[in-house]
């Protein structure tokens, strides 16, 4: 079982480092390549924006077919010289060749064309001189300096990379995997090693716990630190203090065990904002009352009640001057009812009176007398703005269904009530 959680320890630590390493090493390598594209995108207008301006510089002008394709003539030639030249080819196995000219490359994969839009460096299907379409230039980057358009540079497809460039983002790429596999190892080390301890501290705390389950109550576990599982420890020798001593004090005397049981009874019976009996207790004293009143052919009435606009109150006022409304209605609504009768918090802001011994008119003028003492009641002592209502719907409807349809009688004459404009009572 230990082996199993450490085992399930280590793995949800490497699958969480694997996951986050696995993002890393595919998400890094798409935007470094797509930043080194952009920069060598960059570079390589740069260098257009150069060649224009060397051009315009020697020619006095720029722009047209004919300056077009003088300037192509003039990178023509100019390529063809570097190939001529001797220094093309280096000496020695050692030495760099010589800086070839910037369009002269095998990856070179743009069409430049001047502001008109003809082509002075062809690339593919494209010609000298050829006037590029309106839709190929919209395509097209433009070439700027400063403010002013040189020319436009369309390109394919692909972008033009070197050898070199890609051996750059390879070395990158496998830097990273290194890294990646680097964490891994780490990961699986500090796993194993607050695994281990882990799992020691909750040896002894599983140990402690199947002996109190035999009985054995006194049980303390001996685990130091400020991490959770330190606090569980404390928590578990509190409570295992706590309930040892409960126990030889329940042990010792039997009344006061009788004694706590009826408190606990009282208290799971009791609405614990106002004092009154709960939705469970009125449950259980309803189901009685209305079989004996059907059996005997007794009268037995029930009041819903609901604290008019509620909601409002609590949003308005706040929460705690809601609590304290509902605290005060149940207090003027206790100070009504005789002693058999059963009141209760039914949920939220609603009450329910359970009448023995009653039809719906005599229910009638007891709950219009809780309804107007509500409504009378000084509000403004609690909030200077607060004013408080409560309507009510009756029932003395008695079928044979342990009192569903008497219920929802009740509630019908109370959604009347509210219907009607509330602080009212409807049977």
């Amino acid at each position: 079982m230990f082996t199993s959680l450490r085992t399930k320890l280590t793995l949800s630590m490497l699958v969480t480092s694997l996951a986050a390493i696995s993002v890393m090493a595919l998400i890094t390598p798409w935007l470094l390549e797509i930043r080194f594209e952009e920069e060598a995108r960059q570079v390589h207008f740069s260098r257009f924006v150069r060649l224009i301006e060397n051009f315009r510089e020697d020619n006095g002008q720029w722009g047209g077919q004919e300056n077009a394709l003088l300037l192509h003539k003039r990178i023509l030639d100019s390529s063809s010289r570097l190939a001529r030249s001797p220094e093309a080819s280096p000496s020695h196995p050692g030495d760099l060749k010589p800086e070839r000219h910037p369009l002269d490359s095998e990856t070179f994969r743009y069409v430049l064309a001047d502001p008109q839009g003809f082509v002075f460096m062809p690339f593919g299907d494209y010609q000298a001189g050829q006037q590029l379409t309106d839709r190929q230039l919209e395509r097209s980057e433009p070439l700027y300096n400063g403010d002013q358009l040189l020319g436009y540079a369309l390109g394919a497809n692909e972008f033009p990379m070197t050898e070199q460039d890609k051996s750059y983002l390879m070395i990158q790429s496998r830097s990273m995997l290194l890294g990646a596999a680097a964490g891994l190892i780490v990961t699986l080390l500090l796993s194993l090693t607050m695994g281990r301890q882990l799992i020691k501290h909750l040896q002894s705390l599983t140990r402690a716990a199947i002996e109190m389950s035999k009985g054995n109550l006194n049980q303390q576990v001996s685990v130091e630190g400020k991490d959770e599982i330190a606090l569980l420890a404390r928590e578990f020798n509190r409570m295992a203090l706590e309930l040892n001593n409960t126990y030889a004090e329940l042990k010792a005397s039997n009344e006061t065990i009788k004694a706590q049981a009826e408190a606990m009874q009282e208290l799971s019976l009791r609405d614990e904002l106002t004092g009154l009996h709960n939705r469970r207790y009125f449950n259980q004293q309803f189901r009685l009352m209305h079989h004996q009143a059907v059996r005997y052919g007794e009268n037995l009435a029930l009041a819903l009640g609901d604290i008019d606009n509620f909601k409002q109150i609590n949003d308005r006022f706040s929460h705690q001057i809601g609590d304290t409304v509902l605290k005060q209605v149940a207090k003027l609504m206790a100070e009504e009812i005789r002693d058999a009768d059963i009141l209760a918090r039914y949920g939220g802001e609603e009450f329910v009176i359970l009448l023995g011994h009653t039809d719906k008119h005599q229910a009638e003028g007891l709950v219009d007398r809780i309804r107007a003492k509500v409504a009378a009641w000084p509000w403004q002592h609690i909030h200077k703005d607060l004013s408080v209502t409560i309507s009510f719907g009756i029932s003395d409807k008695l079928d044979t269904d342990l009192g569903h349809s008497m219920l929802v009688e009740a509630d019908n004459r109370l959604y009347e009530a509210k219907d009607q404009g509330r602080n009212r009572v409807c049977i």
